[in-house]
């Protein structure tokens, strides 16, 4: 993205020691969230777009149970043992205040420890979109992990408002 690295070194063509950061991006969104995602919806999803492994049998006719449950009725149900609120801001509530600081308070953070000098770089408006777009690439496979480790099917869902994270 020409916008974010406006770096004159390496201008005009690219290589890897001159454009380290912007290649290795790049690969991550080519190689992991493209041709990887492709692999794995082609040879690894089974009856019912459900995931499967490599050496996992199943049939068609019988299935294994496979229980989703959204962050709203892990937290509710599993961590405090009671029912889930009616209201959709008081069930989503959670959800919500992840995504938030998922999108708003790690980039700020970041940019005052570990990331200073690309801060310092880039500055404010352009380290923003270089984190808003970051984090937008690694909430896919977070949220495959997710869904894979812990059965979570969305983060936030109101189907109140067909709006689903």
């Amino acid at each position: 993205m020409p916008f974010i690295d406006r770096s004159p070194k390496g201008s005009g063509y690219y290589s890897f020691n001159d454009r380290k950061n912007g290649i290795t991006v790049f690969l991550f969104g080519f190689l992991v969230l493209w041709v990887m995602l492709i692999v794995v919806g082609t040879f690894l999803r089974g009856p019912n777009w459900n995931f499967f492994g490599p050496f996992d049998f199943w049939d068609v006719h019988k299935l294994p149970v496979l229980v989703n449950v959204n962050l709203s009725e892990f937290i509710y149900v599993k961590l405090l043992g009671q029912a889930i609120p009616a209201n959709w801001l008081l069930r989503e509530i959670w959800g919500i205040l992840f995504v938030v600081l998922y999108i708003f308070v790690i980039p700020p953070v970041l940019a005052k420890t570990w990331l200073k000098n690309l801060y310092r770089n880039l500055g404010s408006t352009r380290y923003m979109l270089l984190m808003f777009h970051l984090l937008m690439m690694m909430s896919l496979p977070i949220k495959m992990y997710l869904r894979w480790i812990f059965n979570l099917k969305y983060i936030v869902a109101i189907p109140e408002y067909f709006f689903n994270i």
